[in-house]
């Protein structure tokens, strides 16, 4: 039996609750009328009772689903794969886009609406809130009388729009899940799907794929992600037909090397030539010119030296972790893991906050379950620092991020070397490798994979895959799980680790003698790291600088002059222009201080470096904004990732008074020994990490 939307959320939210709602209640929290709730109620009576399951309706008290708890898992998830009859309005604006980007012909309004099930004045206006979108990705949305509506514009344009709507509605358990595999489907999904050529995907990426491609390995998933959704969208479109119309043309960058320029080339060509004997499609010249431009934007051409150099969200990360330390009496400060995943996490939070999307999270449901206290104290802590209101989906996900550190007090050894890979994000991986620390302290966690990395990485490496996604892979190398790990899947886990594991260690002697390897790495990295330490903290200098009559710019340029002189610079224009450039993004002052943040990486810089200057004449950077002092960092074009820990590190002292106290009083000495300190304690959880993966 089939349910429509709005009778699916109000089915899941008396899920939700242990005791009686009003239809008021109800109305409120699914953003209808109370007159609404009570005509679905029928619907929702019939389907919950084909599932034997009774609906109460207390006059005067409300309503509440009698459910028997061992029932509620088997009925969530009846609900969650039960086809719903209608849309969404974000749903319903989706299938519009796809139909008007899918075709060459204008589609009747009449037509449109009868496929959706709704009136020629919903179209009309969904048409009219999508016009913005459409016009500010350089398409043109037509509506003429008695002609129809369609989208005109390039062929580059329309492969845009379509790979943006599927890296936005669709993640990787969409993409690369088996077929055979029990999931839900939207017709939102599935029409995204066929839009990409899904059937295209493994052998798109085998084709990208290749072992000495030095160049893919060092692409962040993201951009791998968004290149073989746009190279896949292309193939789909070339089989319909469609072919960019012109030679696409690729303006010189200033980090494109010659070098570069040839082996991206040579790339594209090795692919097309795979792709067409594989797929049996042509690549005419525009279309290999439009692949160079796909595979120049993956590049990574970012100049910044720090994963984060916004110190407000850095600020704001710290103040949401001291909030749910105050909720839940637990202390979290310390935990290094939670703050990077969480400011990893929170950036693109934001975006979406401000632009009012909404975003998807499947595990709602069992993490209220699992976390119900934690997922109250981390929605209160949200609350309370910002007025812009936080759906529950994405408190769900910061959930994760404090449930994995809350559980990492509880790690013990492991004997069995696992990689995880996990398709829902930085804090369900980790959730996910926390509690398998719990459940099964058999398993030692050495690596976190991307799903297109977990196939690449050698046997030896590992003696188990434990992924959220269906891999590739024989079936004993790996165990596909939910990030929530349930008992189920836990005692699943221990019969495979206990019956197929282990049993394969045995029979492989030699495999054990390679775990004394990973003792090795842990100890080199921590070589690089306390080498790193202390290089950063001895070149550290305080310097004055006579900037009397300069501005921002020229401030800048004249301390690159001196990092020149120093022999830490090469070229101290291009490093200056870059470092210009990056203020001009927005203001590097780090809030209620007198301090600014200015840094970059360049292939023009020799080694990293710290240093200070103090400014003679206070400079006016912003509206209130005043400096005095600016501290740089400095950092050659490719560094090792010892060398970004530490000055992440650093970079996140800024938040501490005492640190900027010393920047704008202190002596050089202080300065050095208090930043020493502080990487000291670094090292030391360094080294306790360690222990615990030993």
């Amino acid at each position: 039996m089939n349910i429509t939307k709005r009778q699916s959320d109000i089915v899941e939210y008396l899920l939700e609750q242990p005791h009686e709602v009003t239809a008021g209640e109800i109305a409120e929290k699914i953003n209808v009328s109370t007159r609404t709730v009570h005509r679905e109620l029928g619907a929702v009576e019939c389907w919950l009772a084909a599932h034997e399951v009774k609906l109460e309706k207390k006059s005067g008290i409300g309503i509440y689903v009698d459910v028997d708890p061992t029932q509620l898992a088997s009925l969530r998830e009846q609900l969650l794969y039960t086809k719903s009859d209608d849309y969404s309005a974000e749903e319903r604006k989706i299938v519009v886009l796809c139909m008007l980007l899918d075709t060459q012909e204008p589609i009747k309004l009449l037509a449109l609406a009868s496929d959706l099930k709704v009136t020629v004045t919903t179209v009309s206006h969904d048409l009219d809130e999508l016009q913005g979108w459409i016009k500010d990705r350089g398409l043109v949305l037509v509506r003429r009388r008695g002609y129809g509506v369609e989208i005109t514009g390039r062929e580059i344009d329309k492969r845009r729009a379509i790979s943006e709507l599927a890296l936005e509605y669709l993640d990787e358990s969409d993409l690369f899940s088996g077929r055979e595999e029990l999931r839900p489907v939207t017709r939102v999904t599935e029409k995204l799907l066929e839009m990409i050529g899904r059937e295209n995907l493994l052998t798109v990426e085998n084709a990208l794929w290749q072992p000495h491609d030095q160049w893919l390995k060092n692409m962040v998933e993201s951009k791998y992600m968004e290149l073989l959704i746009q190279i896949c969208v292309s193939l789909a479109r070339l089989r319909l037909g469609y072919v960019v119309e012109h030679r696409p043309s690729l303006p010189y960058l200033k980090t494109d090397s010659e070098e570069n320029i040839m082996l991206r080339t040579a790339m594209v060509e090795r692919i097309c030539a795979e792709l067409s004997a594989a797929l049996a499609i042509d690549f005419p010249d525009q279309e290999r010119s439009y692949f160079r431009l796909l595979f120049r934007d993956a590049e990574d051409h970012s100049t910044r030296l720090l994963p984060l150099d916004d110190l407000v969200l850095l600020e704001l990360v710290h103040e949401l972790i001291r909030r749910v330390e105050a909720e839940t009496g637990t202390l979290l400060a310390e935990d290094r893991v939670l703050r990077e995943g969480l400011i990893a996490h929170m950036a693109p939070v934001l975006k979406r906050l401000r632009e009012g999307k909404s975003i998807r999270n499947p595990l709602l449901q069992q993490i209220r379950k699992d976390y119900g206290s934690l997922f109250e104290s981390v929605k209160k802590a949200a609350a309370d620092m910002t007025e812009m209101e936080v759906p529950d989906e994405e408190i769900g996900f910061l959930v994760m991020h404090f449930g994995a550190s809350l559980e990492r007090l509880r790690q013990l050894q492991r004997e069995v070397r696992a990689i995880v890979v996990c398709t829902s994000g930085i804090g369900s991986s980790r959730l996910l490798a926390t509690r398998l620390a719990k459940e099964l302290p058999q398993i030692k966690i050495v690596d976190r994979a991307s799903w297109y990395e977990a196939t690449r990485i050698p046997k030896e490496d590992y003696d188990l895959i434990i992924s959220t996604v269906e891999l590739p892979l024989e079936p004993d190398r790996y165990l596909k799980i939910s990030p929530l790990l349930t008992q189920e899947e836990s005692d699943r886990l221990r019969h495979f680790i206990q019956h197929i594991t282990l049993n394969q260690l045995n029979d492989h002697p030699q495999e054990q003698a390679v775990q004394s390897g990973q003792g090795m790495e842990w100890l080199t990295g921590l070589r690089k790291s306390l080498e790193e330490i202390v290089h950063i903290v001895q070149q550290f200098q305080v310097y004055p600088l006579e900037n009397q009559g300069m501005d921002m710019s020229a401030t800048i340029e004249a301390i690159c002059m001196m990092e020149a002189v120093r022999g830490n610079v090469t070229e101290p224009s291009v490093v200056a222009e870059q470092l210009i450039e990056r203020e001009r993004q927005g203001s590097q002052v780090i809030s209620d201080t007198s301090v600014a943040l200015i840094h970059t990486r360049s292939p023009y810089v020799r080694q990293p470096s710290l240093t200070l200057y103090r400014l003679a004449e206070p400079l006016l950077a912003d509206v209130d904004e005043q400096v005095e002092c600016v501290l740089l960092m400095l950092g050659p074009r490719e560094l090792p990732k010892e060398s970004l820990e530490v000055l992440s590190e650093i970079s996140a002292l800024l938040l501490q008074e005492d640190m900027i106290t010393l920047l704008e009083h202190g002596s050089r000495d202080q300065i050095a020994n208090y930043i020493s300190s502080e990487l000291a304690e670094f090292f030391h959880s360094k080294l306790g990490t360690g222990r615990n993966l030993t």
